[in-house]
């Protein structure tokens, strides 16, 4: 072969050498076990002020796959794994706080895994605005994370035991993914407090304690009732009854169970809720503002214990569905009396809904929102259906004589 013949695979050569040199292999990976997996974390306010953020940590050798997982201690009866600890760092801010955490830690913090945000109460009533631009800022956090504000201290919720779930990031993230209750992730919340009536609402956790002592590890949380804010800083809650009627106006019901008294006290008829949707239809006639709220329903008789026939009287099931209309108002009601007339806070997003409908009233009235917002009338038309009243066809095995009473 000639000289020109060799330059051809000589050429390919080198721009194959050229280009390797930019092939440098995995010198800046991050190996998993290099890295300090948080599943939740917690941000309170000490009695200084200061900023406290709180991290449950994931330990990965109390947790080998296929049933090989460290048994915990059964110290005090309790049982399950032992698969998190927790660590707190005092700072300025959330990012003073974590830079003082990992250099606690021989491991890379990583947000990646972070299910769960719980704010304290103090931390909460203090303004949250800055800590969710940190946690929107930063690369790693989830903006799919729930989020949550807890009475008391919120290291107190991530500090307890899990006898079911892996962690209690994980109790949380199974309770907001179950609907039964109001859930709300980072990017939600965002959205809540940038929108027109820059207001927003949280599930609010409640600490139950151990029956006794010797059982402090029996200790759990659960969703009761709501934290309401306006613009950043929260400023009341409600409790679990008022709640309900704030996720029938938010649309947020998506499971549950109604139970209802068609022939009064000392008996009732449970319905399986179904399906549900609300319609908020805005109106302006002069200078009324006024909300019509639809509310439709599918539900399942679950439990029958009044003498009502549901399989074959179709006045009894009306019955039903007409008390089941009426709780839905009282519930609804009960909302409105805490957070339009009490705290004059829109959670509902009325000002998003007379926004859309009459943009320009809305420029003229935007900023008197504030003042409007407790004025607006709101009419309720809820509409019940019941699918199926059962399998039984019989009556109540009720004696006759139990209602005699």
């Amino acid at each position: 072969m000639n000289r020109a013949g060799w330059r051809y695979p000589l050429a390919l050569a080198a721009l194959w050498c050229m280009g390797s040199l930019g092939l440098t292999g995995c010198w800046d990976r991050t190996e998993v076990n290099d890295l300090a997996l948080i599943t939740g974390a917690a941000i309170d306010r000490d009695e200084a002020g200061r900023l406290e953020l709180t991290v449950q940590i994931f330990i990965p050798r109390a947790s080998g796959g296929g049933g090989g997982a460290e048994p915990m201690s059964q110290k005090n009866g309790s049982t399950g794994n032992n698969n998190t600890f927790t660590r707190t760092a005092v700072g300025e801010n959330i990012a003073d706080a974590f830079s003082h955490l990992q250099g606690e830690l021989s491991r890379a913090l990583f947000w990646g895994h972070a299910e769960v945000i719980v704010f304290g109460e103090a931390a909460a009533k203090s303004g949250i605005r800055d800590h969710i631009d940190y946690l929107l800022r930063a690369p790693q956090p989830r903006e799919r994370a729930f989020v949550y504000v807890s009475k008391g201290k919120a290291q107190d919720v991530l500090q307890l035991h899990s006898i079911l779930e892996r962690d209690t990031a994980e109790v949380l993230r199974e309770m907001s993914k179950s609907k039964l209750a109001l859930s709300v992730t980072l990017a939600e919340l965002a959205a809540m407090l940038t929108d027109d009536a820059h207001s927003a609402v949280l599930p609010m956790l409640t600490i139950v304690p151990a029956p006794t002592f010797k059982q402090m590890d029996q200790a759990l949380s659960f969703i009761d009732g709501l934290a309401v804010f306006k613009d950043d800083r929260m400023i009341g809650g409600t409790d679990s009854n008022a709640a309900r009627g704030v996720l029938w106006l938010r649309n947020e019901i998506k499971r549950g169970i109604v139970t209802v008294h068609p022939v009064g006290p000392g008996s009732s008829v449970s319905l399986k809720l179904l399906k549900s949707s609300t319609r908020l239809i805005p109106r302006i006639e002069g200078d009324t503002w006024r909300m019509d709220v639809y509310i439709r329903t599918e539900n399942d008789a679950l439990q029958n214990t009044t003498r009502l026939n549901l399989t074959s009287n179709l006045q009894a099931m009306k019955q039903v569905e007409a008390e089941m209309n009426e709780e839905m108002k009282s519930q609804i009601r009960q909302a409105l009396v805490a957070v339009q007339e009490g705290m004059k806070v829109d959670i509902f997003d009325f000002a998003g809904e007379f926004h859309r409908a009459y943009p320009v009233a809305w420029k003229k009235e935007k900023s008197r929102w504030d003042e409007r917002f407790p004025n607006v009338e709101v009419r309720l038309h809820p509409n019940a259906k019941m699918l199926r009243p059962g399998l039984a066809s019989i009556r109540s095995t009720v004696p006759d004589k139990e209602y005699a009473k």
